[in-house]
């Protein structure tokens, strides 16, 4: 067992958010190895290209690695050795010498709705005005109710939910896991993944390091595999639909046991053009020993189609 006994720099954005999921990765790491363990750890914080353009639509400005691009060459400048990330902020190719070391158990995956009112997004028959960054939950929210007005929004987690306290818009659609981690527990309700398909990698946190040996081997302990294994299966299908912020691509994969007790994963998904007028959205099962393929010749198939 390798326990971290050198300084080790981790990296990641400004945001609470972002600040928050590091305070959970030290928890994890003080968990693991103990509370002197944290006495050879620091962190840095660093502005991204997603925290500065804040006035333009993701789609206008750049792909995923808006949100990573700073932090990337400070590790590869090696100003940083281990990068906590939300995995959907993610490329699906990292740049050369980067990987995803591991990630950490998956805090719960779908969207809410943040709003002073108990909105019932699904049957209502009154205008909505609806707040979110994100083309993907866009188009699977105006398929859902015709009476949904989304716009775009963009800002930190607090910025947004400003937004609707100040009643300039009725609600903004969030990831609940920011929600959780930020301990933001009132004003929301969850939507049901099947009406809208989570981002890939959502509720996930990556943990990117630079190959080495040391904290390959550091990393690795405290991966959590199945969240590694679903993630994966998510990001192959991105992979083959050349998934970026511009993309409206839906995935949430999950081990299950089947037929006698037989592993399996249980994948549901979602893509679309991006006006929105093709969207396909549906389920499946991969093998757990074949999903890699299956996963990208899915993503294949659906990108034709498209």
């Amino acid at each position: 067992m390798i326990y971290p006994s050198k300084k080790i720099t981790v990296g990641s954005r400004e945001s609470p958010l972002a600040k928050a999921q590091v305070k959970i990765f030290l928890n994890v790491l003080s968990n693991k190895f103990g509370v002197s363990s944290l006495k050879f750890i620091k962190s840095k914080f660093l502005k991204t290209s997603g925290d500065i353009f804040l006035n333009k639509n993701i789609s206008e400005v750049g792909n995923k690695g808006l949100f990573t691009k700073e932090i990337d060459e400070a590790q590869l400048r090696s100003e940083i050795d281990i990068a906590v990330h939300s995995l959907k902020d993610l490329p699906t190719v990292l740049p050369k010498g980067l990987v995803i070391g591991g990630v950490l158990k998956r805090e719960r995956p779908n969207d809410v709705i943040f709003s002073l009112k108990k909105y019932d997004i699904k049957k209502s028959s009154k205008k909505i005005l609806l707040g979110t960054s994100s083309i993907r939950r866009k188009i699977q929210l105006m398929h859902l109710n015709k009476n949904l007005d989304v716009l775009e929004i963009r800002g930190n987690v607090g910025t947004r939910i400003k937004k609707v306290i100040d009643g300039i818009f009725d609600g903004v659609i969030l990831a609940e896991a920011g929600l959780r981690r930020l301990n933001i527990t009132e004003n929301y309700k969850s939507i049901d993944i099947r009406n809208v398909i989570p981002a890939v990698g959502q509720g996930v946190i990556a943990l990117v390091i630079k190959k080495n040996k040391y904290t390959e081997t550091l990393i690795d302990q405290i991966n959590h595999q199945s969240t590694f294994i679903e993630s994966d299966c998510e990001r192959q299908f991105l992979r083959a639909l050349d998934g970026s912020c511009k993309t409206p691509i839906g995935a949430l994969a999950k081990i299950v046991k089947r037929n006698n007790n037989k592993k399996q994963i249980f994948f549901r998904y979602m893509a679309s053009s991006l006006d929105g007028k093709k969207i396909i959205k549906s389920k499946t099962f991969f093998d757990l020993n074949n999903y890699k393929k299956q996963s990208f010749k899915l993503g294949s198939k659906i990108k034709k189609l498209i």
